[in-house]
């Protein structure tokens, strides 16, 4: 995917940028130290290689496209995945880039003290916010992406979006983006996928939208072509050319 609108922050986070392997992050935080890029690039490699060695031993993990059950002295990450998979009746992989960005932004805030912070991992997002922060939702060749955001208030979130028409994950759906908050990003990220699934033509946008919030989806924003669709507590927000908002 395109990370161009990683551009489209208004300077209120200093940034840096972590890249292993498949994961691509943008990290934003209130407070910079320089020692943060380092420790953050450690913290993405143990998670690879906690995830490839259980996988090693199970590989059904990585191709399941239905919840699997793990033991309960497997890695917390694993865990993580397994329960929001769980949640929202899709395979654990389903939620990995949403893990990662969790558990990033956690360690940011418990090993550094910051007290906001910004994740970005191929259009997955930890969030952990004092102040409302607006995000644009990307989608693709859509008429409306980067038209439409939504306002997020303090506190923690996992705003994650999924899409069949941009991007290399595996979607059965065809929606140019389905966004989803939740209170973290590991079950944003696997409710997304599953509703993106969902999302074939545009008369799939209403039904979805009658039944997608629940104990854990507070919000839901479809964008499929030139058709939106939104459901949820969290604020429409329609993007000025300019980069601003009304």
């Amino acid at each position: 995917m395109d990370r161009f609108y990683r551009s489209l922050h208004n300077g209120r986070f200093e940034n840096f940028n972590v890249t292993y392997r498949e994961t691509d992050l943008w990290v934003g935080v209130d407070r910079f130290e320089k020692q943060m890029i380092n420790r953050t690039y450690k913290l993405v490699v143990e998670l690879h290689e906690q995830l490839s060695n259980y996988i090693k031993k199970n590989k059904r993990f990585l191709l399941s496209f239905v919840p699997l059950e793990v033991p309960d002295d497997s890695p917390k990450v694993i865990k993580k995945m397994a329960e929001a998979a769980k949640y929202a009746s899709v395979g654990p992989m389903a939620a990995v880039a949403g893990a990662f960005a969790d558990e990033v932004g956690r360690f940011l805030i418990e090993d550094f003290g910051c007290s906001e912070v910004l994740v970005e991992n191929g259009g997955d997002i930890f969030i952990k916010n004092t102040d409302p922060v607006t995000v644009c939702i990307y989608a693709g060749d859509s008429p409306l992406s980067q038209k439409v955001a939504l306002r997020i208030p303090a506190g923690s979130w996992g705003v994650c979006t999924s899409s069949g028409t941009v991007g290399h994950s595996i979607s059965f759906g065809k929606a140019d983006a389905v966004t989803v908050v939740s209170e973290n990003a590991t079950v944003a990220d696997a409710f997304a996928t599953a509703y993106c699934n969902i999302i074939k033509n545009e008369n799939d946008i209403e039904e979805l939208i009658q039944k997608a919030l629940n104990e854990y989806v507070q919000t839901v924003l479809v964008i499929y072509r030139d058709k939106l669709g939104v459901v949820g507590k969290h604020e429409l927000v329609f993007v000025a050319p300019e980069g601003g908002s009304k």
